[in-house]
C-alpha cells in the first residue's frame, strides 16, 4: 500500500513518518497512479481543492483507492476569525461533500476537520491525528467515514479566550 501526503508542515512530517509515505509539494505534478492512499494535507490557498479534484478524477472509479482530506473546524460557518483560511477549508469540505453525496465515485473519501494542533493550550497531538488516520485506513473496504470533526475535549470558547489573552500579553 503506497501512501502520498502533501505538505511540509510538522503534521505532514508526522504522517509521513508514521506511514512511511511519500511526500509532495502542492506545486508538483503528482502521478496518482503510483499511490493507493492520498492524504491531502498541504494548505496553500485553494490548492487542496484542486489536488482533491485531480485525485478524484484519477481514482473515482477505483474502489481500492482512498482519499483523506485534512481540513479544519475553521471551515464551519461563523467559527474562524481567519476569514480567507475558513473559506478555503469550507471549499474543501463542500467539494468533498459534493463528491461523496452527488457523484458515482467508488473510492473512499474522508475529510477530517481538525481542531488546534500541538500547542501549549489544550490541543491535539500529531500522534493522535495519526492514530485517527490509521483507524480510518483500517476500516473494512465497505465502510467509509465521509467527514469527522476531531478536537481536544476542552471547551472551544475557553481556548479562544486563552489564545486572546496570550496574544495580548505577547
Amino acid at each position: 500500500m503506497r501512501i502520498l501526503v502533501t505538505g511540509s508542515s510538522k503534521l505532514a512530517g508526522a504522517i509521513a513518518d508514521r506511514f512511511k509515505s511519500d511526500t509532495a509539494r502542492v506545486e508538483q505534478d503528482i502521478d496518482f497512479r503510483n499511490y493507493d492512499i492520498f492524504i491531502n494535507n498541504a494548505h496553500v490557498d485553494f490548492e487542496q481543492v484542486y489536488l482533491f479534484d485531480k485525485c478524484i478524477k484519477a481514482w473515482n472509479r477505483d474502489h481500492s483507492k482512498q482519499i483523506i482530506n485534512i481540513s479544519s473546524r475553521a471551515g464551519l460557518p461563523n467559527l474562524s476569525k481567519g476569514l480567507v483560511y475558513g473559506a478555503q477549508k469550507a471549499a474543501l469540505d463542500h467539494m468533498s461533500d459534493n463528491v461523496v453525496y452527488n457523484s458515482d465515485k467508488l473510492c473512499k473519501v474522508t475529510t477530517i476537520n481538525l481542531g488546534m494542533l500541538e500547542d501549549e493550550l489544550p490541543s491535539l497531538k500529531y500522534s493522535e491525528v495519526c492514530d485517527l488516520i490509521q483507524f480510518i485506513i483500517s476500516l473494512p473496504k465497505h465502510l467509509e467515514i465521509p467527514r469527522i470533526h476531531f478536537q481536544h475535549v476542552h471547551n472551544y470558547q475557553h481556548i479562544q479566550l486563552l489564545k486572546k489573552q496570550r496574544y495580548r500579553n505577547a
